[in-house]
């Protein structure tokens, strides 16, 4: 949130001894306790933005609003309007869709026109300055999230109306996801590596703002041809804050397809809750009921409803960081969780006494492509089963990189000789030394992690803890078991070895 208005000050200012001046402003008791009142009212109804003007603000006969206004424009561009479904309030869970008629497996659910999607050959297109200015091919570079983050606030800030203000109005104001968590609520999360994720995302959002007004001011002070009636390049980047840009960005992060690098936000089936699907989640399978096909977005049911029923979209196989981070939320049964870990060569290689060591480590890190930091999420499955996919390729990195950390003198000897190749296993010794450092490894993490409890399970099953906080306790506790699981395995492997 920001700061508090000024004005909730005054009265403090107000009733002060200017004792310097020997001048005395005090007002009647009465009166001030009104004037008190007036201000504390104002700081209330204070927006969270000021500059926000459509997203969140939902009223009474918003969705028909919506509903009326889904159908007449995809219906005028001859795509098919969503007849099966409708939007509707679920406890616990917000907005949803619902089913209004049995629907079938592989069902289309709505045949969406690409001009109503925010996308990058939409925004582009668009018959605005902002569509002018991204169109710019010095702008090839600007992400498609920042680029539709950015087109979502120019819809919201312009003031001569916009085509999707009825589904702007349903989108909500506040996430959860962390980079909206305050400090203290970080707190909860220190020692986790999505803890230094998540500040680190804070500035980040604070600098592509900063970045994205000073190209837009430049642009618009060399070109003053596209200031047409709606909002000027200026006008917008004079508007736009941290607070907007970044809930606009996770509006994307959180809603939109992703469908071979390209993003897509439908103003329909963003409003489709999670839930696990009943098949094996591969891109694959994503593709057998997301499409993009002549100037159309497709979505087919993954599931069979009945009338009545809360129907919904799987957001894919993900670790309990993905979901929090990007979603905002915990999955109630997540068996794609895993404790996640950020590995620095760099400092493995300060750990090793020899300078003939530490530069066999440089080359091998170097050759693993592992010269910076090493993101990995591993479980103890991905190393006692043959994992496929994302598992399979962390916990190989996981391995490659204790196996370079372990070097002695004479197996950096080995290496120059060729008889030791770090991605594959070695010798029985060799392996123990490996899990020895992991295990080390996993063991200092855990004890960095400041918040932990061993009552916090207790008070998830009482039900005493809410909002945010909820959420990072949640998270604190399947990330703490599964690293504990983690370290339990890896020592059992040091041993056996």
């Amino acid at each position: 949130c920001p700061h508090p208005p000024f004005y909730l000050f005054l009265p403090i200012f107000w009733g002060c001894h200017q004792s310097e001046e020997k001048v005395q402003m005090r007002l009647p008791f009465a009166f001030t306790l009104l004037l008190a009142a007036f201000l504390l009212l104002a700081a209330i109804v204070h927006p969270t933005s000021a500059a926000l003007r459509r997203i969140g603000r939902r009223a009474d006969g918003d969705i028909e609003e919506y509903e009326k206004w889904l159908r007449r424009e995809v219906k005028k561009r001859r795509g098919t309007p969503p007849s099966s479904l409708q939007l509707s309030y679920f406890e616990g869970m917000g907005l949803g869709v619902r089913a209004v008629e049995d629907v079938q497996k592989g069902e289309e659910l709505v045949r969406m026109p690409l001009s109503l999607v925010f996308c990058r050959e939409t925004i582009q297109a668009m018959p605005t300055p902002f569509g002018r200015y991204i169109a710019r091919p010095d702008n090839q570079g600007v992400s498609d999230t920042q680029k539709m983050a950015l087109a979502l606030l120019y819809e919201d800030y312009r003031q001569d109306g916009s085509l999707w203000e009825p589904y702007l109005h349903l989108l909500p104001s506040q996430l959860d996801s962390t980079v909206f968590f305050s400090e203290e609520e970080l707190d909860e999360l220190d020692g986790l590596v999505i803890a230094g994720e998540s500040r680190s995302e804070k500035k980040r959002m604070e600098e592509q703002v900063e970045y994205v007004k000073k190209r837009m001011l430049q642009w618009e002070m060399k070109d003053e041809r596209f200031a047409m009636n709606a909002m000027t390049i200026a006008e917008f980047a004079n508007e736009l804050n941290v607070e907007d840009y970044t809930l606009a960005t996770y509006l994307i992060h959180s809603r939109a397809w992703t469908m071979k690098r390209d993003k897509y936000l439908l103003p329909f089936s963003d409003f489709l809750n999670h839930d696990k699907a009943d098949f094996e989640e591969t891109s694959e399978s994503f593709l057998l009921y997301h499409s993009v096909e002549d100037g159309f977005a497709v979505m087919k049911a993954e599931k069979a409803y009945a009338k009545g029923m809360q129907v919904f979209e799987s957001y894919g196989s993900n670790p309990n960081h993905i979901y929090l981070r990007y979603h905002g939320f915990l999955p109630a049964d997540n068996d794609a969780t895993c404790a996640q870990f950020v590995l620095s060569p760099q400092r493995a290689m300060r750990k090793a006494k020899k300078r003939d060591v530490r530069m066999v480590m440089d080359r091998l890190f170097s050759e693993a492509q592992m010269e910076y930091t090493v993101s990995a999420c591993v479980r103890r499955s991905d190393f006692e089963e043959e994992p496929s996919g994302r598992r399979r390729v962390h916990s190989q990195k996981m391995m490659t990189f204790f196996r370079i950390m372990s070097l002695s003198e004479s197996g950096a000897r080995e290496v120059k000789r060729g008889r030791i190749n770090p991605r594959k296993p070695g010798t029985a010794t060799q392996e123990a030394a490996a899990w020895s450092k992991m295990a080390e490894y996993i063991e200092e993490r855990l004890n960095g992690v400041t918040k932990r409890n061993s009552g916090d399970e207790a008070l998830l099953e009482k039900g005493m803890l809410t909002g945010r906080k909820e959420l990072a306790v949640k998270y604190r506790v399947a990330e703490v078991r599964e690293m504990e699981d983690m370290l339990a395995y890896a020592k059992e492997k040091a041993k056996l070895n």
